[in-house]
């Protein structure tokens, strides 16, 4: 955690005033979990992200917590735990904010009556929206920190029945020029692009020159429009991404589509496709998770694809890519740009890529 959160991550838990009878259920600080080190009759972290959960499961060890486990799950709805009396949770500054109100409602059916929800966030990034979601959903809210823009509310449920309806985090939607057909798509709050096909995603379709023969490899696939796209035209398609909520996703549209040269997996980047050789590899880069990311992907794209292998990204902030395609490929062309998205592919990977 990079210091302001640390501070955050203290002060959410010095607001909780946890004690060690009950026990914990931790939604994370930014993904990552923000009471393992609580002394507590049990702390169960929830995540669907895979590399978020690794991240927990490894500070278990590291610390040998025995109250404490890591679960990879898409809501607290699917933790067969009982109800809990403290429930810890900071979003993301990008998390959906549908995504956010339907985790609201699912930790407020694990509480037990009179156990409290403590939440996090900072204003202009939803704080204040999840602030009237708790006085909804629990009929009371308290503002227990108020600091540099950092905000924590706490919320207890005092009845059996939640004061508002749950929210539906489902989306379904039509895609008409998509491969010359309409398709029809499901998705999820917390998955990118939810409620639609995002421009970037529409350009990398239309420009990544998808052939026949090809072994596609769909990185961070999302609800799989990509990869979808891809199996239309391709002979075979594995789609990955390390987050459950896109993977089921995904697996749902792929039966939609009835499509049997496409196979999804759980996967953190390319680990579930170690020991294959593709033709293409497409991504639409998730560029807010920094150069680190840029460079994990591409290196691992030019260790995958095949001698005449092409890897294929679309971003709003190419630069990043662009430098680390030129360093493990050489080789590097704009197939097209439209409204902030640039598509760039990189080919023949340098000779000493796989040493690296």
């Amino acid at each position: 955690m990079y210091k302001p959160q640390v501070r955050e991550s203290a002060a959410l838990l010095a607001a909780a005033a946890v004690e060690t009878h009950e026990r914990v259920l931790d939604l994370g600080m930014a993904g990552l979990p923000a009471g393992l080190d609580l002394s507590a009759a049990g702390i169960h972290f929830v995540s669907p992200d895979l590399r978020d959960l690794r991240h927990c499961e490894t500070m278990i060890r590291r610390n040998a917590l025995d109250n404490a486990c890591g679960w990879l799950e898409t809501s607290p709805d699917d933790v067969t735990a009982p109800c809990f009396d403290v429930v810890l949770y900071a979003p993301a500054r990008w998390e959906a904010k549908l995504r956010v109100f339907h985790l609201i409602d699912a930790a407020y059916q694990k509480l037990a009556i009179h156990g409290r929800l403590l939440m996090a966030g900072r204003l202009g990034a939803g704080v204040r929206s999840y602030r009237n979601r708790l006085e909804e959903v629990f009929g009371n809210v308290e503002k227990v920190t108020a600091k540099s823009g950092f905000r924590i509310y706490r919320s207890c449920k005092r009845r059996t029945v939640p004061g508002a309806d749950p929210v539906n985090p489902m989306h379904s939607f039509v895609v008409n020029d998509l491969c010359g057909s309409a398709s029809e798509f499901e998705s999820c709050a917390g998955v990118f692009s939810c409620d639609g096909l995002d421009p970037g995603t529409r350009l990398l379709m239309e420009t990544a020159g998808v052939e026949a023969c090809d072994r596609v490899l769909d990185l961070g696939c999302g609800y799989g429009a990509v990869g979808i796209g891809a199996a239309k035209r391709a002979c075979e398609v594995l789609l990955v991404d390390s987050n459950l909520l896109a993977v089921r996703c995904a697996r749902r549209n792929i039966a939609r589509h009835r499509l049997e040269n496409a196979r999804v997996a759980l996967s953190d980047a390319f680990e579930a496709a170690s020991g294959r050789s593709f033709d293409l590899i497409l991504c639409n880069a998730p560029t807010h998770q920094g150069a680190a990311t840029a460079r994990l992907f591409t290196h691992g794209a030019a260790r995958q694809v095949g001698p005449q292998g092409r890897f294929v990204v679309v971003a709003m902030r190419p630069g990043m890519y662009r430098k680390q395609m030129k360093r493990f490929f050489g080789t590097v062309e704009k197939l097209g740009s439209r409204l902030g998205y640039t598509v760039l592919c990189a080919s023949r990977p340098n000779a000493g890529t796989h040493s690296d």
